[in-house]
């Protein structure tokens, strides 16, 4: 039986998920990546792709897919990568997957709170990008969707992502409105997130590879210890 907090995370998980729909997703790349992300967060897309071009690998996992449009941008290594979506969205896993269809992607449906039940090889890089902010609790708590992740890694696998922080960052006059209505509509579950805590997880858990702060948005990448 669920406890009361485990009904009102689910509950979280659901009211921000429900934004991702066919209708949200048609503006999603326009106004994240051509407004929000550049103007408010202060990640510009260049920022973006730099980070993907760095740590992805041809045997690839997307976590929180969105539209798939930076990964629509990575150029593999390879002409054949073996390439895998995960989301909680079928909306998302649908619109990535025609997106890159020429790839072939396998597609799994997860929630990153629970235990990734799906039996699958490992991969060499892992990216979670612009998905820890839309998820419940504090880093301390929702920071157990890395951990299920880990397990998915190969030995020298890295796992990179960004997500947006709201405590102890310095948000410009574009940022404190967006984010406080991205919250106060709970695609949002950031109010407590910040680097401190973020680079905790991470430094606890993995060997930290790169963590970076910009604007408010955490860059990092991790590998296994």
């Amino acid at each position: 039986m669920k406890t009361a907090n485990q009904n009102l995370t689910t509950l979280k998980v659901e009211r921000s998920q429900r934004y991702f729909n066919k209708v949200s997703l048609f503006f999603y790349d326009f106004i994240l990546y051509g407004v929000i992300s550049k103007y408010a967060w202060g990640s510009s897309i260049q920022r973006l792709d730099a980070h993907y071009k760095k740590y992805v690998s041809s045997n690839h996992l997307e976590v929180g897919v969105g539209t798939g449009f930076l990964l629509n941008r990575v150029v593999f290594d390879s002409t054949k990568p073996r390439l895998a979506l995960m989301d909680l969205s079928p909306e998302c896993l649908a619109k990535t997957k025609f997106k890159v269809s020429r790839y072939a992607p396998e597609t799994y449906i997860q929630n990153l709170l629970e235990p990734v039940q799906h039996k699958m090889a490992k991969f060499d890089s892992i990216a979670i990008n612009y998905v820890m902010h839309c998820v419940p609790g504090s880093f301390k708590e929702k920071g157990i969707a890395f951990s299920h992740l880990q397990p998915l890694l190969s030995e020298n696998g890295v796992l990179f992502g960004t997500s947006v922080l709201s405590e102890d960052v310095h948000k410009n006059l574009f940022a404190k409105p967006f984010m406080w209505l991205m919250n106060y509509l709970g695609v949002f579950n950031n109010r407590n997130d910040n680097a401190r805590d973020l680079n905790d997880f991470l430094e606890k858990n993995f060997q930290v590879l790169d963590f970076e702060v910009v604007g408010v948005t955490a860059f990092f990448a991790v590998k296994n210890k």
